[in-house]
């Protein structure tokens, strides 16, 4: 698994590739107050990429303005 976090005060972002098939990867954001438990956080999808890298980069950069556009 590959999943890292940002946090931005009191919120925070993990994100993820996921394989799917046909060699597709799924870029994947859950964002949340880190004093709410997972079961509270909102799933945002954030595309699908051919390659695990780029799926992560994108998952990144999907997170990142989560957090900066406080999309909770």
């Amino acid at each position: 698994m590959t999943e890292q976090v940002l946090q931005s005060g009191t919120h925070i972002a993990r994100f993820d590739a996921v394989k799917k098939e046909e060699d597709v990867f799924e870029a994947q954001v859950f964002v949340r107050l880190t004093r709410e438990p997972e079961i509270a956080e909102t799933y945002i999808p954030a595309g699908l990429f051919g390659s695990l890298q780029e799926a992560l980069d994108n998952a990144r950069q999907r997170a990142e303005r989560a957090l900066k556009e406080h999309e909770f």
